[in-house]
């Protein structure tokens, strides 16, 4: 096994404690729209968002289409803005695992399902200043977990690919990321992700 020299993170369920069900349900409850319909037109839309495709106003138009809510149509706030600031909260505990790892010599990054208004947000936080690597999905034009993102971040960064370590809260991602021949972690807690990391000798 390759020795890692760099550790990249997720930002929402990773680094900021995030859930996509709190804004489904929270859309759901406000615009009384069923909570699946909701979830469904995430599945079909949310890509698009998080790629950079469209803005906040048109995916929110989309939802609304495909849920004939002529409420959430008329909408003109944004919503992203109000319940991530509602629900999410920065996790500390990773912030500063990651810094043990900088401090400790391994370069440190992000590659993240984000869009502008969130990534604004966890900024604001001070969350991400130290992280010498940032991959955004708005700005790179692809989503986890395609593929393409994961080749992006090869083709930036000076490592060979197995020298790159990931962690990711979903499955699905982790593993996207292993078929491009990054080694990842899916991340479940704290005290499991220091465990794992120092099972690839790294030092936390």
């Amino acid at each position: 096994m390759a020795q890692i020299k760099c550790v990249l993170f997720d930002i929402g369920g990773v680094l900021v404690d995030w859930h996509m069900s709190w804004i489904t349900k929270e859309i759901s409850d406000r615009f009384e729209i069923s909570e699946q319909k909701i979830i469904d037109a995430f599945d079909k839309y949310l890509n698009q968002l998080d790629s950079g495709k469209i803005e906040e106003p048109h995916f929110w138009k989309l939802v609304a289409d495909y849920a004939d809510s002529s409420l959430l149509q008329n909408n003109s706030e944004p919503l992203w803005n109000t319940y991530f600031r509602k629900n999410a909260k920065p996790n500390q505990k990773i912030k500063d695992l990651s810094t043990t790892l900088k401090n400790n010599g391994s370069a440190i990054g992000i590659i993240s399902n984000i869009e502008k208004v969130t990534h604004d947000v966890v900024e604001d936080w001070n969350m991400l200043e130290h992280f010498e690597h940032k991959f955004m999905s708005y700005q790179i034009g692809y989503s986890k977990p395609d593929s393409r993102i994961y080749q992006h971040v090869i083709k930036q960064l000076s490592f060979d690919e197995s020298e790159m370590l990931f962690i990711d809260d979903k499955i699905s991602n982790a593993e996207s990321a292993q078929q491009c021949g990054i080694s990842s972690i899916q991340f479940t807690g704290l005290d499991d992700l220091k465990s794992s990391l120092e099972k690839f000798n790294l030092k936390v």
